[in-house]
């Protein structure tokens, strides 16, 4: 005699869930990912380390795996550079240049 509604709300449920999954872009792995994870994501390198070597080492290693990201970074941040990492707005490794930007 008719749509239950019981049905059809499970079927409104069902189209919602679809349509708010497919909003979030999913993390896509690159070519070289598991590389990527240790020499970058997991990496005391491009980490931890405030040293001006490790950072242009990781912005290296980015450069040469463009389409390389870690999946923990937020959707936003798309590249090493892209994000907060240890020394960035730093340009030396010693001295006065090792200290962070006053003013």
């Amino acid at each position: 005699a008719g749509f239950p509604v019981a049905a059809a709300m499970k079927l409104f449920a069902s189209a919602l869930l679809l349509a708010v999954g497919g909003a979030a872009a999913a993390f896509e792995p690159c070519g070289q990912q598991a590389v990527f994870d240790v020499m970058m994501c997991n990496s005391h390198m491009c980490n931890e380390c405030a040293l001006e070597w490790c950072m242009t080492s990781c912005q290296d290693l980015q450069m040469k795996n463009p389409g390389c990201r870690c999946e923990a970074w937020p959707e936003t941040r798309k590249t090493f550079s892209g994000g907060d990492f240890e020394g960035k707005g730093k340009v030396g490794d010693a001295g006065d240049y090792s200290k962070d930007k006053a003013l």
